[in-house]
């Protein structure tokens, strides 16, 4: 293990290099870090170039774990002590927000800005690169097009070390969940994420003055994908001010994507309790999807998507017309039963159904914008707990959690335990062996019955498994969907209903 001396002066030069370290910073840098590893001297030594920055950081978070400044080795505690050393480099929150500002304002170059701030957020490491780097990526050729898989390895599941330490720990009330203004700056514990190497820019949406806070995920499942959230801790919620909110954002940052999960449990996302949309610069499927039905509004274009959810994808220049029409329909589609279709708008006095609106600005002066309104109903039954249009059981071996934003808009997001049971069933097709022998293979049982390999070769045979999972996939999209392939009538008639002909 080098020194302790060498391997700081090793991410000192690798800040000075990447360009988070300003020259006037640098005596502070080092005192901080310096003061983390109870040191009282510094001296300055020549390294070599250019360093390699986790190779570096692995030996600083060993030297730390030596020095007993991390509690234990387990990811969590690592990951808090390196976000508080990459914390040296950064600005204050203040004048990182002048910086944004000022590259904003550079010829009104929103891109410019945003290229900076994720450049900022992946040097320091709060986007994890080489953990997302692992994930496994490919594209599934389904019958309404194609479908992004990722099969989620950056983010492990705890061991058993990590477990024990949890039961030790008495949850904490703050920050109150992981999207606080709160978390800037924060340690982090076990259970909530380090997050002193965090930054948030505040941002205006709907004349609400610096309301609202951008940042970047730090496991990002696409291409600059951020999150857009409200400063005050309220839950989530769609209407009309929402429309007017994504419209905003677009106006102001229109290269990026952007929306909002429903504000309903099973339809809603995993985020329920605070209110924020999500975003990014990647096209998503759901944007190539082909068009069955055409309706013609008051200044916008009304479109049904051939998509296994049902989607309404409405096109007009004018914002306001937009925003009128989406509203419109949103308001419609609160109010619609359909007891044969098993779609009831509320039972008990509580409403069931809500949308996923989602949107991009074709041109950042003169383009079109564009929402794909997605009708969602999160009634739930005796026979479907889980949802009435949530995944059937007979998924879960693939894809349990709630179909939010992201999945809607056709990129899956599946559990990292997937590409060690799909290596399993492989070698168990391959070599003619028993998978119910796996104990980690019995929720796959029923699924493998129905594999047939098309031949010996191993390669043919993980393009095959990836592709029977995508099948799964796009078979749980299709429960979601409020208005089944067999009912397009039934759909047809209801957008007709808003924009009639």
């Amino acid at each position: 293990m080098k020194r302790l001396g060498l391997l700081l002066n090793e991410l000192v030069r690798y800040a000075e290099d990447a360009r988070i370290l300003d020259p006037y910073d640098r005596e502070y840098a080092v005192n901080t870090l310096l003061y983390l590893y109870g040191l009282d001297v510094f001296v300055q030594e020549d390294v070599e170039t250019p360093v390699d920055f986790f190779r570096t950081m692995d030996g600083l978070l060993a030297h730390a774990l030596e020095r007993h400044l991390i509690e234990a080795d387990v990811e969590p505690l690592r990951d808090n002590f390196e976000a508080k050393l990459m914390d040296a480099f950064l600005p204050r929150p203040a004048e990182l927000n002048r910086q944004f500002t000022q590259y904003l304002n550079w010829q009104e170059n929103a891109t410019l800005a945003t290229a900076w701030f994720y450049g900022l957020s992946k040097a320091t490491n709060y986007i994890k690169i080489a953990r997302i780097a692992k994930n496994i990526n490919y594209v599934y050729e389904g019958k309404y097009g194609k479908l992004d898989i990722t099969i989620n390895l950056s983010k492990p599941e705890k061991d058993p070390k990590l477990i024990a330490l949890s039961k030790q720990k008495a949850a904490e009330g703050y920050p109150k969940c992981a999207l606080c203004m709160e978390n800037v700056g924060y340690y982090g514990t076990l259970e909530k994420a380090p997050r002193a190497n965090h930054r948030v820019i505040s941002i205006t949406l709907n004349g609400e003055t610096d309301g609202w806070g951008f940042q970047y995920s730090p496991y990002a499942y696409f291409n600059e994908h951020c999150i857009v959230l409200k400063k005050e801790h309220v839950p989530m919620k769609v209407d009309r001010t929402t429309f007017l909110e994504l419209v905003d954002f677009v106006d102001q940052f229109p290269h990026y994507l952007i929306g909002s999960n429903a504000g309903l449990p099973i339809v809603g996302g995993s985020i329920l309790t605070h209110y924020h949309f999500q975003g990014g610069n990647y096209v998503f499927p759901i944007e190539a999807a082909r068009t069955i039905a055409t309706f013609k509004g008051k200044g916008v274009k009304a479109e049904l998507l051939d998509w296994p959810l049902s989607v309404v994808k409405i096109t007009g220049k004018n914002p306001d017309k937009v925003i009128d029409a989406v509203d419109r329909l949103f308001e419609a589609w609160k109010k619609y039963d359909n007891p044969e279709l098993e779609i009831l708008a509320e039972s008990g006095g509580e409403p069931h159904n809500t949308v996923t609106p989602i949107l991009r600005k074709t041109d950042a002066s003169y383009g079109d914008y564009v929402f794909y309104v997605v009708l969602r109903n999160n009634r739930a039954t005796a026979l479907r707990p889980y949802g009435l249009f949530h995944p059937r059981d007979e998924y879960f071996h693939i894809k349990k959690e709630n179909i939010g934003l992201i999945e809607v808009m056709g990129l899956a997001v599946l559990p990292g335990r997937l590409k060690a049971e799909l290596d399993q069933i492989r070698t168990c097709l391959l070599d003619d062996l028993d998978p119910a022998t796996v104990p980690e293979l019995e929720k796959h049982l029923p699924w493998i019955k129905t594999l047939q390999l098309p031949d010996r070769d191993p390669a043919h045979a993980d393009a095959y498994l990836q592709a029977e999972v995508g099948k799964v996939f796009e078979l749980v999209l299709e429960d979601c969907g409020v208005f089944k392939a067999t009912m397009q009538d039934a759909f047809k008639a209801f957008v007709q209903g808003v924009f009639p002909r």
